[in-house]
């Protein structure tokens, strides 16, 4: 039983997820961070990052899932408005940051469940 709660593709995912959130929180203060250096672009974790997740779990594969990594990137999307070139957006990256609290705190509790079954299977059987 335990084997395959821990196998299983979404207890995967939301372990991914959490170094997804916690990867895209240090990206986002970061930015916060820079708001004010002249030149500065901000940075976020890769979209190809969640495109892959979701195929992955589309197809079922624990052994896709388990080989992503997050990684930090240069948004080169954003284009700047300053004049000083730095292209973050201070009311845009607190919502980002809200939205990443919100996603973090979902893989969690997903976590958090899943011990909660074994616990209780646990529990159960003595």
């Amino acid at each position: 039983m335990i084997d395959g709660i821990f196998s299983d593709a979404n207890y995967l995912a939301a372990r991914k997820m959490l170094d997804y959130t916690s990867l895209r929180g240090e990206a986002l203060a970061s930015n916060l961070a820079n708001v004010e250096v002249p030149g500065y672009k901000r940075v976020d974790v890769s979209n190809d990052f969640e495109s892959q997740l979701s195929k992955a779990l589309e197809n079922n594969s624990t052994q896709d899932i388990d080989s992503l990594e997050p990684k930090i990137v240069t948004d080169n999307r954003e284009v700047s408005t300053r004049a000083d070139g730095n292209n973050v957006e201070m009311d845009k990256e607190l919502m980002e940051m809200n939205r990443n609290a919100l996603e973090y705190e979902y893989s969690v509790k997903y976590i958090n469940y899943n011990y909660d079954m074994i616990k209780s299977a646990i529990g159960s059987s003595s």
